[in-house]
Parts: structure tokens; sequence; C-alpha cells
């Protein structure tokens, strides 16, 4: 049997083959391209693998062997791109009797390819040729009984070439497809607000591949705009519903014009953009103060240990990570990816700083060395870590029990690791037992640490705040900041949603004294700046607003692929 390798020698000898071939006169009268697909007789297995060469599928069954070979012997003949699209990758094996033939398979559906789902490459004599087949063919190839399960559709946004990539498991009803698109399709600019003359831009495009599978082109996108439709009525052949799922997580599908990109914008209250820094990567930010209201935020790669320190009032930023570091892999991480997370001393020695191995094991690093020594070892999981501002003491956030639920127990240790006092259940963030979370937690001076309080039914409030001393224990609570009722009102105005506005934090701007701005972020909605004197609720960001800076600007997270972040920050 013929193994994986073939793959990777098809795809690199492709572009070389296929211009030999194009370089003389095609024998057979096609133009270059294959006649049938070369087959072997008496095919009694057909086995598919992934590109690491672990068995997918395999079939043995006589009726699912003769559906599947009927497919292939109805393949059209097709080109080889130069360069050739890649999707998902698979090698498959008939057997039959003493004999066997390997082919290649491109499944395409999950990409933007416009005139193809899927594409099967053999040798055939001294030349690689390619063949198409549909989404049905490869549906039965994966899962025989896929046909079983509930209609789906998936929606895949591609930001880079605006465009929606539609693929389901069912034959679709085109013309239930077409109306729900265009009954739900509005265009909007980069302020949120439905223009009546970017109605024109509205008209959009289905290529279909096969039945199963179209690319929804929205080609007179105008600058700066986002167009969003919901898929709901889409339905199958035969008339049922399809349940839609979006790569983009929620009901509505957005897609934004322009290149993809991911990161921090600065708004300034009149809702202009002043400046952008991207992080792709991000999956988590922190914001912290040094005790004096100098914010910095801490951005957390996923699993690739980049951390970057970023000051929000200068836009200055550093390599926040010390390379080398290393739990013994025992350790914890997050359900955003986070194994490990950092403190910075506001007033000490910018050389040393704390990490939490593992969300476990906390370290004083020396950064110039790249060295840590241990200094405490956690019981249960870290949900949060803050140096004081002059480091020499440590507050952490442990989970108060061992289920990962979500109270979290304050604990206070010095710059050696002795411990200095713990606070039991002392933070609360209402969330699914389970789940990994990390949680804010700061020193608003050196003795004090504010921790959060939200969700909780045994508060007076859905949001809000604790103060401890760090050796006294229990301060005080208090609930954060809420929107006035007008702002309210056109926070409702802006997205169209009379009373289901589900608001996650507000940010008040600072040293105003007439209230005129806020910052809000809403749950599957993003960021907005609300003016109250001028009445205008604008959107700024497709993630949370972070915080304002002391030039008056508010920092939000933006993506135009629909990628978003944990925050932990008390406001």
């Amino acid at each position: 049997m013929q193994k994986l390798a073939l793959i990777s020698v098809i795809l690199l000898a492709l572009l070389a083959m296929v211009l030999a071939a194009c370089s003389g006169k095609a024998a057979d009268g096609t133009g270059g391209l294959p006649t049938s697909l070369p087959m072997i007789e008496d095919v009694q297995s057909l086995a598919l693998f992934d590109q690491e060469g672990r068995l997918v599928a395999e079939h043995r069954d006589s009726a699912d062997l003769n559906e599947l070979l009927e497919g292939m012997k109805a393949a059209s003949p097709s080109y080889i791109g130069d360069p050739e699209q890649s999707g998902t990758l698979y090698e498959l094996v008939a057997t039959g009797g003493k004999t066997s033939r390997t082919y290649s398979v491109n499944d395409l559906r999950a990409t933007n390819s416009r005139d193809v789902s899927v594409k099967l490459y053999a040798e055939d004599g001294e030349r690689s040729s390619a063949w198409t087949l549909n989404s049905e063919w490869i549906d039965r190839l994966l899962d025989p009984v896929s046909d079983e399960e509930e209609p789906e559709l998936q929606a895949i946004v591609d930001e880079n070439d605006d465009s929606v990539t539609l693929v389901a498991n069912r034959d679709i009803d085109r013309q239930s497809l077409e109306e729900a698109v265009r009954s739900a399709l509005s265009i909007r600019t980069d302020e949120s607000e439905v223009s009546a003359e970017l109605a024109e831009y509205t008209e959009f495009t289905l290529k279909v591949t096969d039945s199963r599978r179209a690319i929804l082109l929205l080609p007179n996108l105008p600058q700066g705009a986002a167009a969003r439709f919901t898929l709901e009525g889409a339905k199958t052949a035969e008339g049922e519903p399809f349940r839609i799922v979006s790569s983009q997580g929620g009901v509505e599908i957005v897609v934004r014009q322009g290149l993809a990109w991911s990161g921090l914008r600065w708004v300034d209250t009149a809702g202009r953009t002043v400046r952008e820094h991207g992080f792709d990567s991000a999956v988590l930010i922190q914001v912290a103060n040094d005790g004096a209201n100098d914010p910095e935020l801490t951005i957390y790669n996923s699993r690739d240990g980049i951390v970057y320190r970023l000051n929000p009032n200068t836009d200055e930023i550093e390599d926040g990570a010390v390379p080398g570091l290393e739990d013994d892999g025992t350790g914890y991480r997050s359900d955003s990816g986070i194994d490990r997370l950092y403190s910075y001393p506001a007033r000490a020695d910018d050389r040393y700083r704390y990490a939490a191995l593992g969300l476990r094991t906390v370290s004083r690093v020396d950064s110039a060395k790249g060295t840590a020594h241990p200094i405490y070892e956690s019981e249960r999981p870290l949900y949060g870590m803050a140096a004081s501002p002059d480091g020499s003491y440590i507050a952490l956030l442990a989970a108060s029990d061992d289920f990962l639920g979500s109270y979290a127990d304050l604990v206070v240790i010095d710059s050696e690791g002795k411990g200095v006092s713990t606070f039991k259940q002392a933070a609360y963030m209402g969330h699914s037992d389970g789940w990994h979370f990390i949680y804010p937690i700061d020193w608003v001076d050196d003795k004090t640490i504010s921790v959060p309080l939200v969700g909780s039914s045994e508060q007076p409030f859905d949001r809000g705040t604790a103060l401890y001393d760090y050796k006294e224990g229990f301060m005080s609570k208090e609930e954060n900041a809420k929107l006035p009722e007008d702002a309210y009102g056109l926070l409702e105005e802006a997205i169209g949603k009379p009373g289901e506005a589900e608001i996650l934090s507000v940010l008040p701007k600072p040293n105003d004294e007439r209230s005129r701005y806020y910052a809000v972020t809403v749950a599957g909605e993003g960021s907005y700046l609300l003016d109250r004197e001028e009445k205008r609720a604008m959107r700024i960001g497709t993630g949370a607003s972070i915080l304002w800076t002391s030039g008056g600007e508010i920092v939000a997270w933006d993506s135009t692929e629909g990628k978003s972040v944990e925050l932990a920050s008390l406001g």
C-alpha cells in the first residue's frame, strides 16, 4: 500500500507536470485535460487517511462502495492550478484483490474556491491529472450516515475576500437561501448607522459549485462598510430548515470590507480612529495600574509564549515574556490557552517580575539572566496574579473549589513566597463550573487590593469590586459604573434590539464634568461610544472597550475577522 508521501510528491510535482503536459499538443483532443479517472477492477475497500497517516474512514460495505465508486467514475476532468489551491488534504487508497491505487483528495469546501468543491488527483502514465467531485461524494466518503444527521448549513467568513462560503450536509434550496440573505442583508458604515445611500450596495452573488455548496460574494461593498445578515429561513431541497453554524459564532454574519485585521483601536470622542496596533494572535488582555492610575496592558498570545507590555497613553510597547521559562508539564492551562501569567512591579527594578508558570508555580524572574526562582506553589489553579507596586507582595486569586467554580480565594505572599494572609471566597466571576478563566486583580496602592464581584446572586449588584487590606482583610465593596437611562436609549436605538442589550461593562470618561461620554461593551455586539449631548451612539470595536487614556481616547478591541479576546479588567 502506498503511503501518505504520495500527497507531497504529487503536489510538489504538479506544476512541473502540468507545464510539461501543456507544452505539447494534447493527444486526446481535450485541450490537455484528462479523460476518465483511472481505476482498478473489483474494488473491495476504500481507505481514507489524513496528512499524518491516520485512518479517517474505511469502506467495505458493497452498497457504500458502489455509490462512492460511481461518483468517482462520474468525476469531471479538471486542471491543476498554478499555484494549486489547497484545502484539507487526504490520501485515498482503493484496494482490490492483489492490486491497489492511491489518490490524493483535496477537500476545498471550506475555502473560497469559486468553481470546485473537491479535487481528486491521480498519476496517469507519466503525468499527474485532476478530476472534480461534489460535496455529497466527500460527505459520504467521510461519514456514510451523514445524511441521517440534522440538516446543517455552515457559514465560513473570509474577510480578505469579502465572501462567505456556505457548506451544507444536505442539498440546498437555492431560492430559500437567496430570500434569507436578501431579507436580512443590511450595510452599515463604521459608525454602525444604517445608511439609506448604501442600499444600492446590497447586491450579492451566489457562485454555486454543487447542490451542497455556494460562495456568497459582495462585490460592491464600499470601503469601511460592513454587511450584516442572517441565514434564518434557508431550507434543504426537501423543505427542512437548516441549523446555521457560523465561523463567527453568532446568529448574525458580518462581512467587513478590506483585509482581515485584529488589534487595538484608539478612538477620540468624535468616533474617529486616532491610531491602531495589530495583535492578530492575542487571546488575553490584562489591565493593570501602578497604584497611581497609570495603566499598562499585558497582551498574551496563545501557546507561543509571546507576551507584550503596552502603555496605552504613549503606545510604547516591549516584550513582556522571558524566553525559556517552562513548568514541569503538570500545571494548568486556561480555556483561552494561557499557561502562565506575568506581573511587573511598577516601582521596582524593571529587571525583575513575577511569573505564575503552569498557573500554579509562582516564581521570581530575573529577565536579564532569563532565570526563575520558584517561591510559591498553589494547591489549586490560579485565576489571577498581581504584584504590589513596590514588588514586596504578590496577590493571588486561586480557585476556591476543586471543580473550577466561580469563587476565588485571595492569597497574599511576600517576595520570598512566605504566606501573609488568605481570604476565602474573596472574589467571584459568574461562569459554569469547570471553566478556567483569568480573573482581574489589581493593587489600588501598596496596601489595598481590588478583586471582582461579578454575577453573584449574593451581591446587591451585578458587577462590582471588593477592596481588601493585604493583611487585615475585607474593607468595602462597590458597584461598577452604570449607564444613565438616556444613554441606554441611545444604545438600544443603535443596536436595534430594544430591551435586549446585555451590558458587560460601562466606562465613563474620566474627569468628564458633564458626564457626556460613556464607552460600553455589549454582549454579542461589541463596543459603543455614547455621546449624550449629540445623542450619538458610535460603534468603535467588535470586542470590549478596555480603558480611557490620559488624552481622552477610548481603547477598544476590534477585529475584521471576528476574533475575540478575553479581557481581565476591573472596569
